[in-house]
């Protein structure tokens, strides 16, 4: 299963995707300066795990369009950065992720996500 890291912030995003695929999922990131679409069509993932700090991943829009692909979303940042976004996490049924993550909560929330 393929999830994509949509983050600006490299070290992050590797962090994160270093996570994910020792819990056995295949990782993709978004490659400058490719947009956000261009890397959804380029990877057809199945999982995106979004940087809450870009406004344009976490936008009404952008969310809307990956629930329409049948992507899942999961909204990662601080704790102060997820605050921000909190409420459109909630209308869009969106889990979160504190990082620096456990690895046993990355595990629930990717389970989470891919049972529906």
């Amino acid at each position: 299963m393929i999830v994509l890291v949509l983050s600006q912030d490299a070290v992050a995003a590797a962090l994160l995707g270093g996570l994910v695929e020792t819990l056995g999922y295949d990782v993709r990131f978004t490659r400058a300066p490719e947009s956000l679409e261009a890397s959804i069509r380029r990877v057809r993932p199945r999982i995106c795990l979004v940087d809450c700090v870009d406004p344009t991943a976490c936008s009404d829009e952008f969310l809307g369009r990956a629930a329409m692909r049948g992507i899942s979303v999961v909204i990662f940042g601080t704790r102060h950065a997820l605050d921000q976004v909190r409420a459109i996490a909630m209308e869009h049924r969106i889990d979160t992720i504190l990082m620096p993550p456990s690895i046993e909560d990355l595990e629930e929330k990717l389970h989470r996500v891919v049972a529906g």
